[in-house]
């Protein structure tokens, strides 16, 4: 139906699938990139947008663990939208 009905556009985020926790934080990234690589169609026809989550998420990785504060620096975010590309396979399909 993707393809079908004209659809170039997916969504995700550092924090889905929703509700979150440490195990399955990322896990939608791998999904689109299975589908992705599975799916017929040309790439660089789809558009991938990421979000990265706001402070006091410290439990995620690269955010300080449990019991600090976070206050989403520069760096967390660069390191954050690095490791959804990285999840999504880097964007080489």
């Amino acid at each position: 139906a993707f393809d079908e009905y004209g659809i170039n556009f997916l969504d995700t985020a550092e924090i889905y699938p929703v509700p979150t926790n440490a195990e399955t934080q990322g896990k939608t990234d791998k999904a689109i990139k299975l589908f992705l690589q599975s799916r017929k169609g040309n790439r660089e026809e789809v558009i991938v947008a990421t979000k990265v989550a706001g402070p006091g998420n410290t439990w995620l990785p690269r955010r300080g663990g449990e019991g600090t504060t976070s206050d989403l620096t520069r760096e967390q975010i660069i390191d954050s939208a690095n490791a959804s590309l990285e999840r999504l396979g880097g964007g080489l399909y």
